[in-house]
């Protein structure tokens, strides 16, 4: 398995399967904008990076980084306590299905630990669906600590209905 970091845009298409894989099946399935999905990448492409993971060329898992300032959904009991400007935040962390049991998310999460610009940011946060045990278990194993919780309101696949994830976030001092 190689990982990149990246911000160009020739993976793009890359990210958006695997964003679209990992969140439009399985237990989590929810409606994707493509055209907000499309705007929201090309934002975590302009202001911070990708590790993009693959194997034989294929990809197969990614974390996207940014500044903490572009999540919009921060909660108060961080945004008062922390400089979000000072934070890194792991947007999203994507591993295929075929891939998922395999140490994927541990090697992005390494990768993020070795790649994370810690002469600028001080700390780092990472967002998670409450029912998703195997990556809250991972971010606990590498060194994060539940800060915040919050509700989030979803669409079904469908687009017909919508229902409420919980989730929380994590939080890591950078060394």
């Amino acid at each position: 398995m190689k990982i990149t970091q990246t911000n160009s845009s020739e993976y793009k298409a890359d990210i958006i399967n695997l964003y679209i894989e990992a969140f439009s099946t399985g237990k989590s399935e929810q409606f994707i904008d493509k055209e907000e999905l499309n705007e929201y990448i090309d934002s975590i492409l302009k202001n911070g990076y990708v590790l993009l993971a693959t194997e034989n060329n294929q990809p197969i898992g990614a974390a996207l980084i940014c500044p903490l300032t572009l999540d919009n959904a921060l909660p108060k009991e961080i945004s008062d306590r922390f400089n979000a400007e000072k934070c890194l935040y792991i947007a999203e962390m994507m591993v295929t299905t075929s891939a998922r049991g395999k140490g994927i998310g541990q090697r992005l999460m390494e990768a993020f630990d070795e790649t994370a610009d810690k002469t600028c940011y001080s700390d780092t946060f990472i967002r998670v669906w409450t029912e998703n045990m195997p990556a809250v278990r991972l971010y606990i194993k590498m060194g994060f600590e539940t800060i915040a919780c919050i509700e989030q309101t979803k669409k079904t696949a469908d687009g017909g209905r919508t229902f409420v994830m919980q989730k929380i976030y994590l939080h890591k001092k950078l060394n």
